[in-house]
């Protein structure tokens, strides 16, 4: 059985980078119908903090991964790699230095390079004379990553690891420590670094923070997922939408690519807004409300604002002139091609058409598109002195949905008075 896992440091809040070497171990497994196990590796007790244990927990949930059994915490494991290293000083692989443990390279019988096959970079090899002795223990007497990752692995029946590139020149002093052990070699497969745009290291304003950090800038789990499968690698189609269940079907280390990924804010951005555009609207103003308690979500304003927002952030923002008539000047309800004189008459002729009207006409917003319609067509009026107009006085903004819409959304009362308002502006 494919058996990954992803093995975090709580020594700092979930970003990027880790979150998407998470996802690609999750759609591995779950493609080879495996298990993929959470590993917390906190014998770095100076620097780990249960903020950060936390964090990368609930960034995790967020994304939907679900990792296979318990939390595995390597503090909790000590005695573990005690057994281990005891085996190795007796067998003659370790000297003590300083206070500390280290393995001793040259003890161990290899060839003179040492060499695995990475699954996304082919043969890569090391000349074993380049590798110097390295510390395994502290001189606090806590084992360090490179012996506990091994020990884990192996006692997690842990097949492919997966990881990123940066740790690459890990490897073969972690071959070394298998060899010594006696334990059976993994098959790697190193991920490319995620990029800014500049092709430089993520900065903090280019995408290298907590994950969770999106979430409370109204980026929608289903995005992150989304965007995060696609940093490195290309699917058979080129497809950009995707969600977990497809990204699983479509997963394949052999197209994950060896060059640095690209961050695209934009791109993300442009994701997110396609999930909130094709949300039902019941999930939408569950979302919403879920994100901010403290936001009121119309289902009326919503219907006609989904297709302007990009984040559930972004609701409140659009939705504001629905609940609040923002101050405008008269001239920007004369449209740049008339008069004041037709964009008064042309608001004038809306306000009496359309307060004959019951309720029935209000609830169909066609029927209040093609009665402002008919007003163009029967005064020989322009669009801009009835649509232009009419959009202004009942939004306040030269860029908002169209008049019809925003009627519908706010009703016969508050529509009226807000036309009486701008009759009253020329």
């Amino acid at each position: 059985m494919t058996i990954t896992r992803i093995a975090p440091s709580p020594t700092g809040f979930l970003h990027l980078g880790t979150a998407r070497t998470a996802l690609f171990n999750y759609l591995f497994a779950k493609k080879k119908g495996g298990k993929m196990y959470l590993r917390i590796e906190d014998t770095d007790k100076e620097r780990s903090k249960k903020v950060f244990e936390d964090d990368i927990i609930a960034g995790l949930k967020f994304l939907g991964i679900k990792w296979d059994g318990v939390v595995v915490r390597q503090t909790d494991r000590l005695l573990i790699y005690k057994k281990y290293i005891d085996e190795l000083g007796k067998n003659g692989f370790t000297y003590e230095l300083d206070g500390a443990i280290w393995l001793k390279v040259s003890a161990v019988k290899t060839k003179d390079k040492i060499e695995f096959i990475d699954t996304i970079r082919g043969k890569i090899c090391f000349p074993k004379a380049k590798i110097k002795d390295f510390v395994i223990v502290t001189s606090k007497k806590m084992p360090l990553f490179l012996l506990t990752n091994v020990i884990d692995d192996y006692e997690m029946k842990i097949t492919d690891v997966i990881r990123g590139e940066d740790h690459i020149s890990n490897t073969p002093r972690q071959i070394l420590i298998q060899m010594a052990l006696k334990l059976p070699a993994l098959r790697y497969a190193h991920i490319p670094l995620i990029l800014a745009p500049d092709k430089s290291k993520m900065s903090k304003r280019a995408g290298a923070v907590s994950l969770l950090e999106y979430r409370k800038q109204g980026f929608l789990a289903e995005s992150m997922v989304n965007m995060l499968g696609l940093l490195g690698f290309h699917p058979k189609e080129e497809k950009e939408i995707l969600d977990l269940s497809e990204l699983i079907t479509e997963f394949d280390l052999k197209r994950v690519q060896r060059a640095g990924a690209i961050f695209n804010q934009d791109k993300l951005l442009s994701i997110n807004a396609w999930y909130i555009r094709n949300m039902g609207q019941s999930e939408l103003a569950e979302r919403i409300s879920s994100f901010d308690g403290k936001i009121k979500v119309h289902k009326k304003y919503l219907t006609i604002l989904k297709d302007r927002f990009k984040t559930l952030a972004d609701y409140q923002a659009e939705s504001k002139f629905l609940h609040t008539l923002p101050d405008y000047s008269a001239e920007l309800l004369v449209f740049k091609k008339s008069t004041l004189k037709d964009s008064l008459n042309g608001l004038k002729l809306i306000k009496e058409n359309l307060a004959e009207k019951d309720a029935s006409f209000w609830a169909d917003e066609k029927n209040i598109r093609e009665a402002l319609q008919e007003i163009v067509d029967n005064n020989d009026l322009s669009n801009g002195d009835v649509f232009w107009s009419s959009r202004v006085a009942l939004s306040g903004l030269a860029n908002s949905p169209q008049p019809s819409e925003i009627a519908w959304a706010l009703g016969k009362e508050e529509s009226l008075t807000r036309i009486k308002k701008a009759i009253g502006k020329l």
